[in-house]
């Protein structure tokens, strides 16, 4: 309704309100909001001065790339000359897993990261994609160049017929 207000013009925006509705209770209360000087939009030193800008860093300008599981498993076949990284918990990862991956799950990623080697690319998974796409953000951000999503994670791979080590 926030977006509908500002797009038309009409009404009065919440802007440095919150409205907090308690369903349980059916109550409504309205909060105000402190600014945080720090923001980048509307702090002190606001950097985002417009729609669609943002500070420039190298991190903000690489992107995720992902592939599917269909992609990915003719990567593989065809050689594929990188990491598998699996960023499941090791229960997960015993049940079932890539051949010759790599376990780093994404609650202890950071303290991985500094043993993984930087220069060669990635293929990161999960079960259904969205921890593997996080890691593969935060991987980003912390410096790595070639890292890539496999979209709808090992079970995606598993439905394709993908080769997974099992116990």
């Amino acid at each position: 309704m926030e977006a509908i207000k500002i797009l038309t013009g009409h009404g009065e925006t919440l802007a440095g309100r919150m409205l907090h509705y308690d369903a349980t209770n059916a109550r409504m209360r309205e909060i105000s909001l402190k600014p945080d000087p720090s923001c980048e939009l509307c702090g002190n030193a606001p950097t985002i001065t417009s729609p669609g800008t943002a500070p420039n860093s190298a991190a903000e300008t690489k992107s995720l790339k992902e592939l599917s599981a269909t992609e990915a498993l003719a990567l593989i076949r065809d050689g594929f000359d990188g990491i598998l990284l699996d960023v499941r918990e090791p229960p997960e990862h015993a049940w079932a897993h890539l051949d010759g991956c790599r376990l780093a799950p994404l609650s202890q990623l950071t303290k991985h990261l500094e043993d993984l080697p930087r220069n060669v690319p990635y293929l990161v998974y999960c079960k259904v994609g969205q921890r593997s796409a996080r890691a593969g953000t935060l991987m980003l951000d912390a410096g790595f160049n070639d890292v890539t999503n496999l979209g709808g994670g090992i079970m995606d791979w598993m439905r394709l017929g993908g080769p997974v080590v099992q116990p």
